[in-house]
């Protein structure tokens, strides 16, 4: 097939708004990484254990996970743009919390409500892609997506953690409440023009009760499916070790394994983030064809899985931080990679009418599952404690991340339900 010219998929009337989604979609993930800036040092201040910094990080992703296939269900019935800005609406008043005193009780309301604000962000942008444009040319949006938000993880750790150095947290996060309200004011005057919302008009709506028969039969519909149970397992296990890394452990890691400074740590793990824009982009190019998706796939996972045994082995034996970096960098550009086309996968397997409900209950688990990431490693980094409290050692880390890539290793067992044969939701009936 030819390729369609880049200055032709821009120029698409859904462009800019997907833009706008996806720059919400960038807060979600800068929000939700923030937490490794924010909670080590003040579970340190505080005395706190590492359960118990796992734990109060984990709310965010609790909630966050409970609410992906009710967000996927509105997304199909009212249209993304709608319930994205109500989100981030949301957003804005979970940062106001952090302008007051911060208390393990403070700190878990945070991310309590800043996980229920950003909920709807990811499957929102999902949903509007593949209803908006091409499939043929799904890693080129996806490469957007997951290009643009994954710069708000780099942001999130080593320039969020000057801005925090220099400015303090409370006049950081009353600046960054604003944020999320303009981009709400901007997809509210929006929200007339939600294709998706458009495609919708005169359909009869049922009651807001009926989205949990829904959410039922998305759950029975991926549990019958062999193919969409093997593509779960990839993500899930995949996304829970990154999250686990990025947005918790990683830059007290860093800061442990090589004895680095904090601003270094910082930016050397973040780069892990960096990877997760390079990785994308890297598939910007490639025409997703059903047929070539089932090797594709197997490739870009299994390249995922070594990567973390390379992170690892630069952790534990490398002399200096950047060699760590690069590490971190590996496992971010597979990462990313693995993530363009398992969506890509996800999107050709299911119905057009139910993408929304089915990307928010596989997001469910993946989600799930980063908070079980977060509590086994918690668990066993507290048996390394460090010589100050709310302090852990190298082996600590080592040990909890060999955990984490053992597991990415096991996930490649999914391969075996994953068949060879084209991509298509055809296949079911």
């Amino acid at each position: 097939p030819k390729k369609t010219p880049v200055r032709v998929l821009i120029a698409d009337k859904s462009f800019p708004l997907f833009l706008l989604l996806v720059s919400s979609f960038f807060l979600t993930i800068f929000f939700r990484i923030s937490a490794s800036v924010v909670l080590p040092p003040e579970g340190e201040r505080l005395g706190m254990s590492a359960a118990l910094i796992a734990f109060i990080s984990s709310i965010h992703f609790y909630i966050y996970a409970l609410l992906q296939p009710v967000s996927g269900i509105l997304h199909d019935r009212y249209g993304p743009v709608r319930v994205v800005t109500f989100g981030l609406f949301l957003t804005a008043a979970s940062c106001l919390l952090l302008t007051f005193v911060r208390t393990p009780l403070t700190l878990g309301a945070w991310r309590l409500i800043s996980g229920v604000g950003v909920a709807p962000m990811y499957s929102a942008v999902l949903v509007f892609q593949a209803f908006a444009f091409d499939p043929e040319r799904y890693s080129f949006y996806a490469a957007i997506n997951l290009g643009v938000s994954s710069l708000g993880a780099i942001v999130s750790v080593a320039p969020l953690g000057f801005v925090l150095d220099t400015f303090g947290m409370t006049a950081t996060f009353a600046i960054l409440s604003a944020i999320p309200l303009v981009l709400g004011g901007i997809l509210a005057k929006k929200a007339p023009h939600d294709p998706i919302r458009l495609s919708g008009a005169g359909k009869k709506q049922e009651s807001i009760m009926s989205i949990f028969p829904g959410i039922v039969r998305a759950v029975v519909y991926i549990l019958k499916n062999p193919r969409l149970r093997s593509i779960q397992t990839l993500w899930a296990v995949s996304s829970a070790s990154l999250v686990t890394f990025q947005a918790l452990w990683g830059v007290s890691w860093f800061a442990a394994a090589f004895d680095a400074s904090l601003p270094s740590a910082r930016f050397w793990s973040s780069l892990v983030s960096l990877g997760m824009m390079v990785g994308p982009i890297f598939t910007s190019g490639v025409l997703v064809l059903p047929e070539k998706l089932p090797r594709i796939i197997r490739i870009v996972c299994s390249f995922n899985a070594l990567s973390w045994f390379i992170l690892l082995a630069a952790a534990h034996w490398g002399m200096s931080v950047w060699v760590g970096g690069l590490g971190a960098l590996l496992v971010g550009v597979a990462s990313g990679m693995r993530g363009v086309f398992s969506l890509a996968a996800i999107t050709a397997v299911s119905p057009p009418d139910r993408r929304g409900v089915i990307f928010g209950a596989m997001n469910m688990t993946a989600v799930l599952s980063s908070v079980v990431f977060q509590w086994i490693t918690g668990i066993v980094i507290d048996f390394f404690p460090g010589e100050a409290p709310g302090t852990f050692t190298a082996h600590g880390y080592t040990a909890g991340f060999t955990v984490i890539s053992v597991c990415m290793a096991l996930s490649l067992l999914a391969f075996r339900s994953l068949g060879r044969e084209p991509f298509t939701h055809e296949e079911d009936r």
